[in-house]
């Protein structure tokens, strides 16, 4: 770009190139993405859950429930795990996998009994699928905060004792994060019962991306509110303003399906972000429609036509589509 001196003389101004500072930008987000993605454990096949509370034992005879979650149904409200028994001690079976004396494990989710599953002396232990109830739902998505409250009780099946265990849990549940924890005993007809508490959240990522998706929908609303606004105010409402508008439409709840983890409609994201959102675009393309469709009309609605009036493109005069 050339600017004039004092003299009339013209020299080249330089202007700093912006494209470094750009790419480095972009690097920048990247890094800090990927660092949030292995963070998060995303890539893992499945994490070690932090268990809380008494879960020790100090007899040498016990099982270890290894307690794997496999999915977190808000949906249905569910908590979907499998269960295997570890022997310890004189537990163990003569052969690999074996264990020695008939053990009874039973799980009890919303104040019923869900789960019984008993394995018979010298036998091999095989993993148990089992099914907990959650007590929240999806309505705070996505800072959902879900947890199942259960108790296990573990009796030799012949005798009627208990056996003494300790938990071990893992997560192969995305994009959860929990925690557990294990209360005290306490004294029933069958034997110690435990109580055990599994607390879960979506991990940073999720809330990210979901963040993100939120975001872009409300950018796009108030775009669409900025575009109409000014071709109202200039006077030169296109065609295209219309199919824009109902793209935009349409493509609102296909942004909101795409969401990681996205449980059905009706929750608080919904009536907060979705429906306004979807009801302002909503109602501008009614108004733009209709007030094209008036317009483009207007040639259908005459008795008599003109050559000139064919000829001449409907809508406004020219000068009035030109700024001021």
């Amino acid at each position: 770009m050339t600017t004039p001196d004092a003299s009339g003389k013209t020299f080249l101004r330089k202007r700093r190139n912006a494209a470094p500072w750009i790419l480095g930008i972009a690097l920048l987000l990247l890094a800090v993405y990927y660092v949030m993605v292995v963070a998060s454990g995303i890539l893992d096949t499945s994490t070690d859950v932090p268990i809380a509370g008494e879960n020790d034992t100090q007899r040498e005879d016990y099982l270890t429930l290894q307690m794997r979650v496999q999915d977190v149904d808000l949906t249905n409200r569910v908590l979907l795990a499998n269960i295997l028994p570890i022997p310890h001690g004189d537990l163990v079976g003569d052969k690999a996998g074996e264990m020695s004396e008939s053990v009874r494990i039973e799980v009890s989710s919303g104040g019923v009994t869900s789960t019984v599953v008993a394995y018979p002396g010298e036998s091999i232990v095989d993993p148990t699928a089992v099914s907990l109830l959650l007590d929240r739902g999806d309505s705070t998505y996505p800072f959902d905060r879900p947890f199942a409250d259960f108790q296990l009780n573990v009796q030799n099946d012949e005798t009627g004792r208990s056996v003494p265990f300790v938990v071990e849990m893992s997560n192969s549940a995305r994009p959860w994060v929990l925690t557990a924890s294990v209360g005290a005993a306490a004294a029933e007809a069958g034997g110690q019962v435990y109580p055990v508490t599994i607390d879960g959240h979506r991990d940073a990522l999720s809330v990210t991306l979901v963040a993100f998706y939120v975001l872009v929908i409300l950018i796009t609303t108030l775009m669409a509110v900025v575009i109409i606004g000014g071709a109202i105010l200039r006077r030169n409402l296109e065609f295209a303003n219309v199919i824009w508008l109902s793209a935009t439409m349409l493509s609102f709840p296909a942004l909101r399906a795409a969401m990681p983890g996205a449980p059905p409609i009706g929750t608080a994201l919904d009536f907060i972000v979705l429906f306004p959102c979807i009801a302002l675009i909503a109602v501008m393309l009614v108004w733009t429609g209709g007030y094209l469709l008036w317009r483009e009309s207007s040639i259908l609605r005459r008795r008599e036509l003109d050559d000139d009036a064919l000829a001449r493109p409907a809508g406004p005069p020219v000068w009035e589509s030109l700024p001021e």
